[in-house]
């Protein structure tokens, strides 16, 4: 009697738990000049004006890849790739350094 809606109560517990909270992107500029715009994925993301030695705000961001293209304030296009994992959450941050080389770091 009792045993059907214990079951229920797992399996909805069960669900809650296992579902990830996501993960947080923001851009981190160490580019030699500032960054305009940065758009990741089909606009799923932009980044508006990143000053050079700082950093954007987190926004959240689901799983899957995107593609990412910078375009710096003289109008320098780079673009990279970035894959956000299913499982797990968390920030990450995506960084541009002074050679144009793009990293993604786990915070």
């Amino acid at each position: 009697m009792w045993v059907k809606p214990y079951i229920s109560f797992l399996f909805v517990l069960f669900l809650l738990c296992s579902c990830d909270k996501g993960y947080d992107l923001r851009f981190t500029n160490y580019y030699l000049e500032p960054m305009d715009s940065v758009i990741v994925g089909a606009n799923v993301l932009v980044f508006t004006n990143v000053e050079t030695q700082s950093s954007s705000a987190f926004m959240s961001i689901k799983k899957g890849t995107y593609g990412v293209t910078c375009i710096s304030k003289s109008k320098k296009h780079f673009t990279t790739e970035i894959t956000i994992p299913s499982k797990g959450s968390g920030q990450r941050s995506l960084q541009i350094d002074g050679l144009a080389s793009f990293v993604l770091l786990e915070e």
